[in-house]
């Protein structure tokens, strides 16, 4: 690629593939790559400067995720997530989530969530907030609590059912971040309450309104 691009000399081929994986992986979710874009390896290797090797393995670990898909031409596409699969995933976020809110409740200890909750509060606090810094913030509440839950796998698991709903090609929607956030500060305030059940209610919640806004916009005139 440029200045940026995978250097192969004095790197063994596990931590090659590790920089090609994170690197094609930010092209695609910041759309640098875009759903239905197709290419070959070679000429991902070029852009990348990096073997076929270990960009075949990186590949591979996206083909794994949803991401990308190999063609019967052994080129690579970008994938493009239908509104069917976006409607499962978000069956899916909230079972885990909605567990990752309880587990995180049973580990709160005094003050952990005490800067989420005021990022929250801002948040709700802030009629005029735009759609790129609302959805950076619930980024970070979501991932939050999913790396409050102790459970590692189950966090991972989080992160990449967001990644792939991000490939969805949805347009921006209503805007009605002070009701989103709100709903994130009971969830947060039951994870301080050490309240699992209440936690994990609040964030079910969260997700089916989720789902609501959505096919609400989906199906708008």
């Amino acid at each position: 690629m440029k200045d940026d691009a995978i250097p192969t000399s004095g790197r063994d081929q596990t931590k090659l593939s590790e920089q090609a994986y994170q690197y094609l992986r930010s092209l695609i979710l910041a759309r640098e790559l875009g759903p239905g874009d197709v290419f070959t390896e070679r000429k991902l290797a070029e852009q990348i400067n990096v073997s076929r090797t270990p960009l075949r393995a990186a590949i591979n670990r996206l083909v794994g995720e949803g991401l990308v898909s190999r063609l019967s031409s052994g080129s690579i596409v970008i994938r493009q997530v239908a509104v069917e699969e976006l409607m499962e995933i978000l069956v899916i976020r909230r079972l885990l989530e909605g567990e990752a809110a309880a587990q995180a409740a049973h580990r709160s200890t005094p003050g952990s969530v005490d800067v989420m909750l005021e990022k929250s509060r801002a948040v709700a606090a802030d009629p005029g907030l735009d759609f790129d810094p609302f959805w950076e913030y619930d980024d970070e509440f979501h991932l939050f609590v999913a790396d409050a839950s102790g459970k590692p796998m189950l966090a991972q698991y989080i992160r990449n059912l967001r990644d792939k709903a991000r490939m969805a090609h949805v347009v921006r929607m209503e805007k009605n971040f002070e009701q989103q956030a709100l709903e994130h500060i009971a969830v947060l305030q039951a994870i301080a309450d050490k309240k699992p059940d209440e936690a994990r209610e609040a964030m079910s919640g969260h997700i089916d309104r989720v789902r609501e806004r959505f096919m609400r916009w989906l199906f708008a005139d």
